[in-house]
């Protein structure tokens, strides 16, 4: 059974009237408190979906072998306008279940520096034609800049070249392939060997466009009018 004063502050919560001053500013604050953290939320950034575009892909494929050393097959890129890399991925020409080894793929800088890695296996989520993907946490590559992707080939899974169709989606430029001994995702470096049409596939990546960032001076005007609105509407409640 609820008391009285429970009652009360049941009818003055619904209808802001024969209450005590402090019950009604008490729950006005809570509405208010409750709309700036809804537009503050809005500035909130979302996880990032499934990336619906790939670097690179071909049509069919060209020339595949595994000669059996093993080798950290390497792409040099740049992008002409900033994105967010969402998934690796390495060739598996039948998908994901053709693959009998793992295969780590790894992104790096120009200089070198690790930005994102995974393990390709048979055990990857996702696919296009050529290729199989792992999500990653999303990392941003900026315009104007140089990247590498390196990819172990194994020792008996199949890469591939000279892959008719082949094309390279925009905002992506790709400068040429290298590689490098070594069955790893070792940093290959940006001097391109390119003794190919188009690169030994090898590794790849899914992409989406980068959201926009709101300028500093922006978001500092809107924190600016949510204290001022909040200032307001207090006063108002004392008056």
């Amino acid at each position: 059974m609820l008391k009285e004063g429970g009652i009360r502050s049941s009818l003055c919560r619904s209808f802001h009237h024969n209450c005590p001053r402090g019950l009604v500013q008490e729950d006005s604050m809570m509405k208010i408190s409750i709309v700036l953290l809804a537009l503050a939320g809005a500035l909130a950034i979302t996880p990032a979906a499934f990336a619906d575009t790939t670097a690179w892909e071909f049509t069919s494929t060209g020339s595949t072998l595994n000669n059996g050393n093993g080798y950290s097959l390497g792409d040099v890129f740049t992008v002409n306008t900033t994105i967010n890399v969402d998934f690796l991925g390495y060739f598996a020409n039948d998908g994901a279940g053709s693959l009998t080894e793992n295969h780590p793929v790894a992104l790096y800088n120009a200089a070198g520096d690790l930005l994102a890695s995974t393990t390709i296996n048979s055990s990857a989520g996702y696919f296009t034609d050529h290729f199989v993907y792992n999500p990653i946490s999303t990392i941003t590559l900026f315009a104007g800049q140089t990247y590498v992707i390196d990819g172990a080939s194994g020792f008996s899974d199949l890469y591939a070249w000279n892959d008719p169709g082949f094309t390279v989606y925009a905002p992506i430029t790709l400068l040429g392939d290298n590689w490098t001994e070594g069955n790893g995702d070792y940093f290959t470096g940006t001097s391109v060997i390119g003794d190919v049409s188009d690169g030994y596939w090898g590794p790849n990546f899914g992409f989406s466009a980068a959201a926009a960032t709101p300028e500093p001076s922006s978001l500092m005007l809107l924190g600016t009018g949510l204290v001022g609105l909040a200032g307001m509407l207090r006063r108002k409640l004392k008056a």
